[in-house]
């Protein structure tokens, strides 16, 4: 069951090729889990299916990470 998706939008255009994607979930801790690997590239809206099957906007966060920070 799906119940939680992330849509994944490029913010701007780096030096490679991105595209927008959409990646469900069964549970809320594992949407959150896979925010730890979504590049900062990315504008990511984060939706709750209701009961009614109804998608519901939970947040939007324009780029989640911060890059060139490896330390």
């Amino acid at each position: 069951m799906n119940n939680y998706k992330i849509e994944c939008v490029p913010i701007y255009d780096p030096d490679y090729t991105v595209h927008p994607f959409t990646v469900f979930f069964e549970l809320e801790e594992y949407m959150f889990d896979f925010m730890e690997i979504v590049p900062n590239t990315y504008t990511t809206r984060h939706y709750e299916q209701l009961r009614r099957g109804e998608w519901h906007l939970i947040a939007e966060i324009d780029g989640w990470r911060v890059c060139g920070d490896d330390n």
